[in-house]
């Protein structure tokens, strides 16, 4: 069960993580953006969003998180794209993803840039549910 932190009502893993009470509205990350950027994420955040009735959706200055309740996967809008930040037990590297970075012994941090609606295809939103049962499989343990 996530810990809510009292000033900013932001939910996280562990009680009194650290981290910046900013509540941030999630339609103001796509100001200034090009409309597809809000497109690729609407598609992206829907099949996040069905992966479990535990998964909760914050955002912080320049990101959107899915939790279920430690972040599975971060959305970065930008100008005419958007970053991708998801965790997975194992190293894949295959086009799209761009750079991996090992965080732990069972974890590794995968990046995608994605540019156009056609991107968000059923092999990266397969990694994105794998990310999901990667952080629901270590929270059994």
């Amino acid at each position: 069960m996530p810990w809510f932190c009292p000033k900013c009502e932001r939910p996280f893993k562990n009680r009194n993580q650290y981290h910046s009470c900013v509540n941030v509205d999630i339609e103001s990350l796509f100001k200034n953006k090009n409309p597809v950027v809000k497109k690729i994420y609407n598609r992206i955040a829907l099949t996040a969003k069905k992966c479990g009735k535990d998964v909760l959706e914050t955002a912080s200055l320049n990101a959107i998180f899915m939790k279920a309740p430690a972040t599975f996967l971060a959305i970065k809008p930008l100008k005419n794209s958007a970053g991708l930040e998801f965790l997975l037990d194992e190293e894949i590297m295959e086009f799209p993803i761009s750079k991996t970075l090992r965080v732990s012994k069972n974890r590794v941090a995968h990046f995608v840039q994605v540019e156009h609606l056609k991107e968000v295809d059923s092999q990266l939103l397969d990694w994105i549910k794998k990310a999901y049962q990667t952080i629901k499989k270590s929270k059994r343990k």
